[in-house]
């Protein structure tokens, strides 16, 4: 079997594997990937397995994906639509992964050091469900979403593994939206400081609940709630501090570093030997950046890679990606506000999310004024259905296109229905912003 690197990662949350592929991109070795979704963990079986198959595998895999369900209508449109699996030379990802199945809840961290046998864990990786945590009602009470406590889960193997780094993704408004903040105020010393999560999920059900100072010992405490911007983040660092690990943030935007898609996520790495971390600085810039800043990758920042250049380096790009007009358009989506429902092929992409990436598609000739008009009803005081449908020439995006969009080989393969597998890519962290951290992670490490 062929292996990456010594640089063993457990990643967690894995979905579709983006992250994954990144980091093994620079260097990391993936022994085990948990996941909670059916669909994505065969996603990475199958993957696994075809980059290993010859000529003949593949057709007889395409012949048998071919006849899924949903894609019941036409085999032979089926066929041809697997036909990018074709690729010659793929590369071996996620060889050295076990790919376990279920909630993370419910899997304890001696499944993962089985799976290790007594290898070195150089990191953890992954990005739990983004989770609010929900502001505090009347009765001055904390509460989570029923997902809440997954990124305690992510701490929980961190403290319990001790990897050298781990590596937690997830949206960029945790570091600004307010959110309440438990403190424990000591009235003997006068200390204060914030209150591990667990403290604070019980108090949330017991607010007669104490607690020590953990400066002077004393139980003469108190607890305050303070509504913070920024105030989960705060709590998340708590946590990984408390394990021993020196932390550090910043948001990264994947076009900054190449991808034709603007998707900014809130990265978080820590060290548990207190190394310090050398955030990568932009390979690519926009219209309205600098373009003198080095960079650690690269001396001259370019601009920003474009929808219409990516999805134009296919081999049989759709000649409406060529059209002068051409916009991608999400389709009978009302969007609030003055949001566009339209962007220009000139520009990256705007973030593709889970539940938007099978809505998205390329009209050649543009979208007239009358369904702009429609669809932007919420924010003009009107109601969709007070103007007629309009007719727009499109054509939904395919697979391919959302992986090139999201920077994932155009090969890898995706298990289940369209929506699903739109879901699979939206949910993804670009492999390319992944490869950036990854290699970012191991430059801070040898230094």
């Amino acid at each position: 079997m062929e292996v990456r690197g010594s640089k063993n990662l457990i990643s967690l949350f894995a979905g579709v594997g983006g992250l994954d592929l990144g980091l093994e991109m620079a260097g990391m070795n993936t022994v085990c990937a948990n996941e909670l979704t059916p669909y994505a963990c065969e996603s990475l079986r199958q993957n696994k397995i075809l980059a290993r198959m010859t000529p003949s595998e593949v057709d007889k895999f395409i012949e048998k994906a071919s006849q899924q369900r949903c894609f019941s209508q036409s085999f032979q449109v089926a066929k041809d639509f697997f036909q990018r699996l074709k690729e010659p030379d793929k590369e071996h990802f996620l060889q050295d992964a076990e790919i376990i199945e279920g909630d993370i809840r419910s899997v304890s961290s001696d499944v993962f050091l089985n799976v290790l046998a007594g290898r070195k864990l150089f990191a953890i990786a992954g990005g739990p469900p983004c989770q609010p945590f929900s502001k505090a009602g009347k009765q001055k009470s904390l509460d989570c979403t029923k997902n809440g406590d997954l990124f305690f889960e992510f701490v929980r193997l961190v403290s319990d593994l001790k990897p050298d780094w781990f590596i937690f993704e997830n949206v960029k408004g945790i570091t600004f939206t307010k959110t309440d903040v438990l403190y424990v105020k000591c009235k003997k010393c006068k200390h204060e400081e914030l209150a591990l999560f667990k403290l604070r999920q019980d108090w949330k059900e017991n607010q007669t609940l104490g607690a020590k100072c953990k400066k002077c010992g004393s139980e003469e405490t108190s607890f305050d709630v303070k509504n913070e911007p920024g105030g989960s983040l705060k709590i998340i660092l708590n946590e990984f501090e408390s394990c021993g690990y020196a932390c550090s943030h910043s948001v990264l935007n994947a076009a900054d570093y190449g991808a034709p898609q603007i998707r900014e996520r809130l990265i978080i790495v820590g060290n548990i030997d207190g190394k310090k971390m050398i955030w990568p600085t932009p390979t690519h810039s926009g219209p309205n950046q600098k373009r003198n800043k080095p960079s650690l990758f690269q001396e001259d920042l370019k601009p920003w890679k474009t929808m219409r250049e990516a999805l134009s380096t296919k081999g049989d790009a759709r000649f409406s990606v060529n059209q002068k007009d051409a916009v991608l358009w999400v389709k009978n989506v009302v969007r609030p506000h003055d949001e566009p429902v339209t962007w220009t092929l000139d520009r990256p992409s705007p973030t593709i999310g889970a539940h938007q990436g099978a809505k998205l598609a390329i009209a050649p000739f543009g979208v007239p004024e009358e369904q702009l008009f429609r669809q932007q009803w919420h924010s003009k005081g009107r109601r969709q259905g007070d103007t007629p449908p309009v007719k727009v020439v499109h054509d939904y995006l395919s697979d391919e296109e959302l992986l090139i969009l999201q920077t994932f080989p155009r090969w890898w393969y995706l298990h289940g229905t369209r929506m699903e597998r739109a879901f699979q890519i939206g949910n993804a962290v670009p492999p390319l912003l992944g490869y950036v951290i990854g290699k970012a992670i191991l430059y801070s490490d040898a230094n």
